[in-house]
Order: C-alpha cells, then structure tokens, then sequence
C-alpha cells in the first residue's frame, strides 16, 4: 500500500504575490487622504496668518494723511524761522493750506494749495493759545511757538496734532 501525503507547506514558502495582466502588482505610491487634509489646514493656518499681518491700506492713508499734515506745520514754523517773516496755517474743514503774509494780506504759500485729510478723518476740535477755534482759523508762526491742538478723529481713532511750547509739533493717538 502506498501512502499520498498531501503536500506540506515548507516554513520557508512565501505568500503568493498577486499579478496584474501587466505583471506584479507595485505598492501604491501617493498621500492618503488624511496626509492630503492635514497639509490643506496647515496650509490654510498659514495663509489666515499671512492676511492678519498685512497692512490695511485704508489705515496706511490715513496715517500718512496725519504725517503730512504735520510736515505742513512743521514746514511754516521752519519757514517763519528761516525767513523772519509770519507764515500761517489755516485749517478749514476740507484741508490745511500754508500761508504766508504779503503786503495784500495772507496768501498760499505753496502748491498743493490745500492739503486735505484722508477720506474717513475730519477735524473735531481745534484750539489756539487754550482757545477753542473754529475752523478757516488760521495758527500764525512768527516770534514764540504758537501752542495749538488739532484733534482729528475716523470711525475708529482719534489722533491730536499738537504744537508745544518749545516748537515741536507732535502727533499722537488718543484713544
């Protein structure tokens, strides 16, 4: 009598690879989709930091607007100085004007003739000498600094353009 063992499988064989009709199968190559996910959050944290920190345009005029305005007032104290001569600054509700005083009277100074504020600000008050002025006022810079305050004010600031006693003419914020 013959005995048939079935065959027995060897502890060195190998699982079968599978084939494909072109040949064995390759890993899959690529991101899953959980690695695909997590790179558009980063990606989206990234770009939500990258706009917070960009300026707002609207915020740079007006700060620039404030600035020059300052220049302005500096530029007649400067002038006044140099050339022993009044010079004024008049400040109405459309802008600020440099004048200087001829023998017909005040008149612009330079161009631009009115230097306006940036759209979004307008003058709220202005003092002359602890004096509440109205607007068209004119500071007059001749002999001692004149002491003024101009406050400027938008839908979310307000800023204080000043001339102190020794000629400096700052600006800062209020609130």
């Amino acid at each position: 009598m013959s005995s048939v063992s079935a065959p027995t499988a060897s502890p060195v064989a190998r699982a079968p690879m599978p084939i494909s009709a072109t040949g064995r199968c390759k890993p899959a190559r690529g991101f899953t989709l959980i690695e695909l996910l997590v790179a558009l959050v980063i990606l989206g944290v990234l770009a939500t930091s990258v706009v917070l920190v960009l300026p707002d345009p609207a915020v740079d005029a007006r700060r620039s607007s404030l600035r020059a305005w300052q220049q302005q007032a500096e530029t007649a104290a400067l002038q006044a100085s140099a050339e022993a001569r009044p010079w004024a600054w008049e400040i109405g509700s459309l802008g600020a004007r440099l004048l200087t005083r001829t023998t017909d009277g005040w008149r612009p100074a330079t161009p631009p003739a009115l230097l306006p504020l940036a759209p979004g600000l307008a003058v709220t008050a202005l003092e002359i000498d602890g004096q509440p002025r109205p607007l068209g006022s004119r500071i007059v810079f001749a002999g001692p600094p004149p002491l003024f305050a101009i406050q400027i004010g938008g839908a979310q600031e307000a800023w204080q353009l000043a001339g102190q006693p020794s000629g400096l003419i700052t600006l800062e914020p209020l609130r």
